[in-house]
């Protein structure tokens, strides 16, 4: 099954695309990078993955445009190739990118890890593997994105009723008592005519895909009036008439009928893109808080540390009292402690914020549940260096990035929509015809007469044609102005959407080749200013022999100051480092599949459709694919 779905996926590639390219299958030519998406439960890059039914091309035009809309991607990719050859690393950036790794130490790689908040409850230790299965399972923003590809999905539905078989009846009672103004129409003196009888019409009627409407009829009455013409006096009626009408013109075609259930599929799949566009966004935003929950920890160990060193200086000369120190001095002393410890207070504020952000956006309830007062983040941040291709960057981007799938069946929906409203301009012109078999009995037997219209007599048929077209047809051409304008308008949109996703992906490939030379720069000023403030520890004899006690202090202030703010621009460009690698994915929309997440669809308990989010490892299998394709 797996190999029969790549060789269609390759057909339907051009022979123009480069080799590369077709490994990474972008746009027209959807060939999955991890190719056990196309037969595994839990594949979440393929819309068929959730939706029962999806959009395959039909006709030639629509096969006609998505070969012209590959072939948008292959032009497009190629002047992306051309832009992008012009860039190049500078000499500095690329000398700390070669510098090697960033070695863990303990003053923001361990220590973080303990309890750092007064507060009531169990604290637990997350790593963010798990923060995402929580997320996946209890955000109820995520609930709300994942009902939207089910929602669209019942159009697909909808639109196939028209053709479903309709079963009908309809019964009627009349009763006459109308002045008569001859005696032809009763044949006696009585000034009234009275009719008194019943109908009753049951039968099944069906549109077709070529726009033929079928319907079979079986009549049944009795009536009876006081007309001396009308002979027998109470008859008994039964009526079997087929009705077929075919239109030639307007709304002829099974192309034409066909048409709206073709849009309900790009509909639905163009609601599941949306899904995936919006759960990559909150899981980028989840990533995001993660790590500024870390860096606010880390930054909040490090006040505390700096507060504690403030607070020994502070003590050391005010033990001097005036013997080598003035009032101004241990003022300043003083004045700088309580600024950091102010520093100290905000820092906690914002690791209680980025907790409380957190726990929004997981909606986990064991938050609640079992009391839980601090959550510490238990995955350190990664401090080796990452290299991307771009130009693979690029054609993943092109092949998974949800809104480029978005605009693509965006512009076949407005494509096909215009299709409609140019056959909506032709007259209608449609040829009817009837055929049927009736009987009648008299003293009102009409089950008598149902049976003898199956013996009894000739069938009665006829045809004809019936032709009409509004004069101007201004409605009509207006209808097809409309669409033709927004097929330009969504094929506009698409090349503005490429253009938008390839600035993104330049923007966070950039942001991933400079955010680790600076995390590296930052690292080196950091342990910098660390040596600077032991060289100073070191000589504090030789520094209060020739400068004074209370200037080796203020010297010692000045110190950690700059140590700690080096620290804390290290941890700020750490962090910044780690979510550009994650939002890099989500800039190519690859970001559900590097994690190993997967989409069931399974049954609330009221029978509804329900999305289920999983995340797990990565099958061997999987993983091969994705390496060989990367």
């Amino acid at each position: 099954m797996k190999n029969r779905h790549l060789q269609i996926a390759l057909a339907k590639c051009p022979k123009a695309l480069p080799a590369f390219l077709i490994g990474f299958g972008f746009t027209g030519c959807q060939v999955p990078k991890d190719l056990s998406v196309l037969n595994e439960p839990h594949a979440v890059r393929l819309p068929s993955s959730l939706i029962g039914e999806t959009y395959e091309p039909k006709s030639k035009a629509e096969e006609s445009l998505d070969a012209n809309i590959a072939n948008e991607a292959e032009v497009f990719l190629g002047e992306a190739a051309s832009s992008q050859a012009q860039e190049k690393v500078s000499s500095v950036a690329g000398s700390f990118a070669n510098s090697g790794t960033i070695s863990r130490e303990s003053w923001w790689a361990g220590d973080i890890s303990r309890p750092v908040l007064a507060t009531t409850g169990k604290t637990v230790q997350m790593g963010l593997d798990e923060i995402y299965q929580r997320a996946l399972a209890h955000s109820s923003q995520i609930k709300v994105f994942a009902a939207l590809p089910l929602i669209r999905e019942t159009a697909i539905d909808e639109a196939k009723g028209e053709f479903d078989p309709e079963i009908y009846t309809q019964n009627r009672y009349d009763r006459t008592h109308e002045p008569t103004g001859s005696v032809l129409e009763t044949g006696n003196d009585d000034d009234y005519f009275k009719e008194k009888g019943w109908t009753s019409e049951t039968g099944i009627r069906k549109r077709f895909m070529p726009g033929t409407q079928v319907s079979l009829a079986q009549e049944l009455s009795q009536v009876s009036n006081n007309s001396e013409f009308f002979s027998p006096d109470d008859q008994g009626r039964s009526k079997l008439k087929l009705s077929v009408m075919q239109p030639l013109l307007r709304g002829a075609g099974t192309k034409y009928n066909r048409t709206l259930i073709q849009i309900a599929k790009l509909d639905a799949e163009a609601g599941y893109d949306e899904f995936i566009r919006q759960l990559e966004t909150h899981l980028m935003e989840v990533n995001r808080t993660y790590w500024s929950l870390y860096l606010a920890r880390a930054a909040f160990v490090e006040k505390k540390r700096l507060v504690k060193d403030t607070e020994s200086v502070v003590s050391e000369l005010d033990s001097r009292g005036n013997l080598d120190s003035i009032a101004s001095q241990r003022s300043r002393a003083r004045s700088a402690l309580a600024t950091r410890k102010a520093d100290l207070i905000r820092s906690e504020l914002a690791i209680k914020n980025a907790e409380s952000r957190l726990r929004t956006l997981v909606n986990d309830p064991i938050f609640v549940d079992q009391q839980i007062g601090e959550v510490i983040p238990g995955d350190l941040p990664i401090t080796s260096p990452v290299v991307p291709e771009f130009s693979h960057a690029v054609a993943e981007a092109l092949a998974f990035r949800p809104e480029i799938k978005q605009a693509e069946n965006h512009l076949r929906a407005a494509d096909l929509r215009e299709y409609m409203a140019n056959n909506e301009k032709l007259p209608n012109l449609n040829v009817i015809g009837e055929v049927g078999i009736s009987a009648l009995r008299g003293e009102g037997d009409w089950s008598g007469a149902y049976g003898d219209q199956y013996d009894d007599g000739e069938p009665t048929w006829g045809v004809g044609l019936v032709a009409s077209m509004p004069w101007g047809r201004k409605s009509a051409k207006a209808r097809h102005l409309r669409t033709e304008l927004e097929a330009r308008q969504k094929k506009d949109q698409l090349r503005s959407t490429m253009d938008t996703v390839l600035l993104e992906v330049q923007i966070a490939h950039r942001e991933v080749t400079t955010a680790w030379p600076d995390t590296k720069a930052k690292w080196e000023a950091s342990s910098a200013a660390e040596q600077e403030l032991a060289m100073l520890r070191d000589r504090r004899d030789v520094e209060s022999a020739e400068s004074g006690t209370s200037l080796y202090l203020e010297k010692l202030l000045d110190a950690q100051d700059r140590r700690a703010i080096a620290r804390e621009e290290f941890l700020r460009a750490l962090v910044v480092y780690n979510s550009s690698l994650t939002n890099l994915e989500r800039a190519k929309g690859t970001l559900l599949q590097q994690e190993g997440i997967g989409v069931e669809r399974v049954e609330d308990d009221a029978s509804l459709p329900l999305v289920q989010l999983v995340k797990q490892e990565a099958t061997n299998q999987a993983v091969s694919n994705y390496e060989i394709q990367k």
